[in-house]
């Protein structure tokens, strides 16, 4: 025997089954071992996003203790805003405003000379007040800095003005007491009519140059006495006797994510929020640990240009931003996984179900979901496969009636990408029925090739490519053994063995069948995986894992030889195992997406059908080094597929973690994260262009722009500018496969 493994040839090799027979059950798909543990999908506070209002540019949003005014009040840079069947009034106080802040009982706006009080019966009363930079909240009434002092604003009052000899660039009230910073140094002062009362303490340099705001009291990441954030950097302090700066490991040189910081404000978590001319911040707790959270334009904010913040006391209370572009609000709703996951299950359903068929959905106005047009795509069977997937699985853990109506409408859809391409062995990339068309494409589409069915009701896509097949064969593996019945188990025989047998009976290639040519990505012989330069340094040994990968599945649900043959051949003359084990360390292989996600769907297939235990052994090697790159990337998809075919390390906790924090909306808003502070290069193979944070976690899900699993989690910047809506189906089908194979339990 040759140093590679040789195919077993076990008894039913010489099976003449046709696909239409049953084959004969002698070998049982590999099942993982039960975990040792079950991680629980508990509930956890799931942020949403809302979409935007339309307000103009804000320079601050406040809790006013007026009822006719809105709350919170948004202040745009005229005046403050009333709302009247959705639309932004704006209430023009005849100046450019600067600032806004309320006490317990007052409203005060003000411009860079004047201060306005603004009454419950809504009219203003105005204060000169030259060189007005800043308005700060307070119990008792409001603290104006101006360029050359310190005053004190109450309500039906006079400014009460006391001269300051140094600059004042933040305050910060609590119940007992006034802090107050002076450029670096930050002081302690007791409260009075006047406003700010007698040091009690001085902290003289806080260690993070200027200092712009402060807040009091935190208990995240640590129990502290007071924040101090500055222009440099942000210090914890404690004050039991001599007030001190204390280490803070999320405070250090480069875990900050966020420069320019202008405002915060205590979360109701005790936590804090900084808003900055790029974004928002947030430290917090999202179930692993205090960490820092950004929100970015475009999913979070209407602009990263954020000038105010507001927040109250109760748990999990909403945030609002005020920003260049308007108002933008973040609520909570505590939820487990499978809760949130129902939300994107109706979503396919209401805007991404094409008669069976998922992918994702145009939308006219940005971030509208009421403009939305379904889209056929490059890769309907690609995307739709997820879906088939999740929902087969939800199906055997719920029982769920509309779980298994689902599946059974989405396998007829893939099934329907071979039967009407008017051959026996070709698959569409997509298709489109004619009559009644409401898609965006609909009259002889021109966005890709494509030509009319045999009987003229669809428009197919051809040119398809071996992501394609892969996904098919990934898919109809666990929809045979798990929720197809007899019928369907027949037609997925047939599909498969069609499909993988006319690609051996041309030559291991598959052939468009208008320009009877290979297809652009369509090769999987041995001239192109042992002989090209494409082969020899990009995908060669992706190319012959997902070979081998289908001719075992196709062999599995057949029984026919002829698959098992084939299999031996590029083996055994061609040394197609040889290619696939060390696929991952191809010149041009790693770092790429696509080729993660192929490479995944080949050796899941490889690791769940392999009967001969010697050369499952060898696969679960070539898993390994494909896994030790893929892992990397800390997404669900890539550690539960390692979990299920019975890899090494495994990382459930960090797979719920990815699941609690994929977006909620899944529109693909345009997000930029390249300004960070707390990025650092991607590991190798992804570090070309791509970012993770300083923490060693990749940047969560909902901080970036929306991909699925064919883009690597690394990619910072990107996006569709809000005129796309992803379906959400790889976020379902990771989920569902933990809890069918029971990694993650309710």
């Amino acid at each position: 025997m040759s140093a590679r493994s040789k195919l077993v040839l076990l008894p039913w090799l010489a099976c003449a089954c046709s696909s239409q027979d049953v084959p004969p059950a002698l070998f049982t798909p590999y099942m993982p071992p039960a975990p040792a543990a079950i991680v629980p999908d508990t509930t956890y506070a799931q942020e949403i996003n809302h979409p935007f209002n339309g307000d103009p540019p804000l320079i601050a949003v406040i809790d006013t203790p007026f009822a006719a005014l809105d709350k919170p009040t948004a202040i745009a840079q005229r005046g403050w805003i009333s709302r009247e069947n959705g639309a932004a009034v704006v209430h023009d106080v005849g100046a450019e405003l600067i600032d806004a802040a309320a006490s317990s009982d007052a409203v005060f706006l003000a411009s860079t000379s004047t201060v306005f009080e603004l009454g419950s019966d809504l009219m203003l009363r105005a204060q000169g007040a030259p060189g007005v930079h800043a308005l700060y909240p307070g119990r008792l009434g409001v603290h104006v800095v101006t360029g050359g002092g310190y005053g004190f604003a109450r309500k039906g009052a006079p400014i009460t003005w006391v001269g300051r000899l140094s600059t004042i660039t933040a305050i910060h009230e609590t119940d007992s007491a006034i802090f107050v910073a002076s450029g670096s140094s930050v002081s302690r002062h007791t409260s009075n009519a006047d406003g700010i009362g007698a040091v009690e303490w001085t902290l003289p340099d806080a260690g993070v140059g200027v200092v712009r705001a402060i807040v009091a009291d935190v208990s995240l990441p640590r129990q502290l006495d007071l924040v101090v954030i500055g222009e440099d950097g942000i210090a914890g302090v404690l004050a039991d006797g001599t007030p001190r700066v204390v280490p803070v490991p999320e405070f250090a040189t480069g875990r900050v994510p966020l420069a320019h910081p202008r405002k915060a404000v205590k979360a109701s978590d005790g936590g804090f929020i900084v808003t900055t001319s790029n974004g928002a911040e947030r430290i917090m707790d999202r179930g692993d640990g205090p960490e820092w959270r950004v929100y970015p334009q475009e999913r979070w904010l209407a602009s990263e240009d954020v000038r105010g913040v507001l927040t109250r006391a109760e748990v999990d209370s909403p945030v609002w931003f005020a920003t260049a572009g308007g108002l933008s609000e973040v609520t909570v709703e505590r939820m487990t996984i499978e809760k949130k996951l129902e939300h994107f299950v109706e979503r396919i359903k209401l805007r991404h179900d094409r008669e069976g068929a998922v992918a994702d959905s145009h939308l006219l106005e940005k971030g509208n979901l009421a403009t939305n047009i379904p889209w056929d795509s490059d890769n309907d069977g690609s995307w739709t496969s997820y879906w088939l997937m999740a929902e087969c699985f939800r199906w055997k853990v719920t029982q769920a009636p509309d779980a298994k109506a689902n599946f059974d409408k989405s396998l007829e859809a893939m099934l329907r990408l071979h039967d009407v391409t008017g051959t026996d062995y070709f698959l569409a990339r997509s298709i489109i029925r004619k009559e009644g068309c409401m898609l965006d494409d609909c009259d002889n589409p021109d966005d890709g090739k494509w030509y009319s069915s045999p009987d003229d009701v669809f428009w197919v896509k051809r040119d398809t490519s071996n992501d394609e097949v892969i996904a098919h064969a990934f898919m109809m593996g666990h929809a045979y053994d798990l929720c197809a019945d007899e019928p369907q188990k027949v037609r997925i025989r047939n599909h498969i063995a069609a499909i993988v047998g006319g690609i051996i009976d041309h030559g291991f290639q598959l052939i468009d069948p208008i320009t009877n040519l290979v297809t652009t990505y369509g090769q999987f012989e041995p001239a192109y995986v042992n002989d090209s330069l494409p082969g020899l340094l990009g995908d060669g040994g992706q190319r012959s894992a997902m070979i081998l990968s289908e001719l075992t599945l196709a062999y599995y649900l057949t029984g026919d030889a002829k698959f098992a043959d084939a299999k031996k051949m590029l083996m055994e003359q061609h040394h197609y195992d040889e290619n696939a084990i060390r696929e991952a360390a191809y010149d041009f292989r790693p770092g790429v997406g696509d080729g993660d996600e192929m490479s995944t769907y080949a050796w899941f297939l490889l690791l769940r059908y392999e009967p001969d235990p010697a050369l499952r052994a060898r696969w679960l090697e070539g898993w390994k080094r494909t896994h030790q790159d893929v892992g990397k990337q800390q997404g669900a998809w890539w550690d539960m597929v390692n979990a299920v075919v019975g890899g090494e390390d495994l990382k459930v906790e960090r797979a719920r973690r990815w699941l609690r924090h994929a977006p909620y909306d899944m529109v693909r808003w345009s997000i930029r994260n390249s300004m960070r502070l707390d990025l650092v290069p991607a590991p190798v193979p992804y570090e070309d262009g791509g970012s993770m944070r300083s923490d060693g976690r990749i940047i969560p899900y909902d901080e970036r722009p929306c991909d699925r699993w064919n883009t690597d989690q690394f990619k910072a910047d990107g996006g569709f500018d809000g005129s796309v809506e992803m379906d959400g189906a790889d976020v379902l089908a990771p989920y569902w496969m933990a809890r069918y194979y029971g990694f993650i339990g309710p």
